[in-house]
Order: C-alpha cells, then structure tokens, then sequence
C-alpha cells in the first residue's frame, strides 16, 4: 500500500512540473477542446441572441454551454479574445444595424444602447469610439447623410 502511495506522490509531482500534461488532462476530463467549446460558444450566442441581455455574465454562458467558467475563458482566449469584448463585438453589430436604419433616426441612444445589450450610452460610444473612431450618435449622423 505504502509503495503505492508514493506512486501517486510521485505521479503528482511529475504533473505538477510539466504544465503541457495538466492541460491534456484538463481537456480531456472537461471532454471537448477549447475549438468545440468555441462552436458551442458561437452557436449560443448568436442564434439566442445572448449579448442583447447586459447582465449576461461568463457563468451563464458556461452554463448554457455546458461547462465552467475557466474553460469558457480559456476557449475564447484561443481566438485572441476576451468575454467582454466578445459580447461588446455583437452589441456594437446590433447597434450599428440599428443606427443606420431611418425608421430609427429618432431614437435615444439609452434606446439604442439597451436594445443592442449595452449596460449604458457610455459602454456603448466607448466601444464605437474603438471601433469606428466616432460616438454613436456621429456614426448615425454620418451613416443616414448617404
């Protein structure tokens, strides 16, 4: 019993130093890679259209996709980016589809924001600022004079 025991001991110290096994290990208990992981990610968010709601957070996605917070991070992360600015990309999509809509020239852009997921006006220029070099407002203004 007690050379077994060592066995583990030993089995644990050599998982412990080599990070490249962990993640082998890690992956295959979780049992998807961080790419089907990802096409369940994109699957959920765009066809329920989860970025529209402005709480959504990592725990219900990971929820929703059948895993944990670490691996929903770590699958994003292979694509270069983070939740936050994953989520942001389909908002400023939806925003943008609205604003450059004529039916919609009039409406508030606490409207806008909140009909695209945007927790607020100011998130939202923010990410059109990074994006586009303009405020929502400049963007529907230049947009609609075409």
């Amino acid at each position: 019993m007690g050379s077994r025991m060592a066995e583990k001991g030993r089995l644990r110290e050599l998982l412990n130093g080599n990070s490249r096994i962990k993640v082998m290990i890690s992956r295959k208990r979780q049992g998807v890679s961080y790419e089907e992981l990802f096409s369940r990610i994109e699957e959920a968010i765009v066809k329920k259209e989860l970025y529209l709601d402005s709480s959504f957070s990592r725990t219900l996605l990971a929820r929703e996709v059948g895993s944990n917070r670490t691996y929903v991070t770590k699958a994003l992360k292979t694509h270069g980016v983070g939740f936050y600015d994953y989520l942001n990309r389909y908002r400023l999509e939806r925003a943008k589809q609205i604003l450059s809509q004529r039916e919609n020239s009039t409406m508030l852009m606490e409207e806008v924001a909140c009909g695209s997921g945007f927790s607020s006006v100011r998130v939202m220029n923010h990410c059109m600022v990074q994006s586009e070099g303009v405020t929502a407002s400049q963007y529907r203004k230049k947009i609609l004079k075409r």
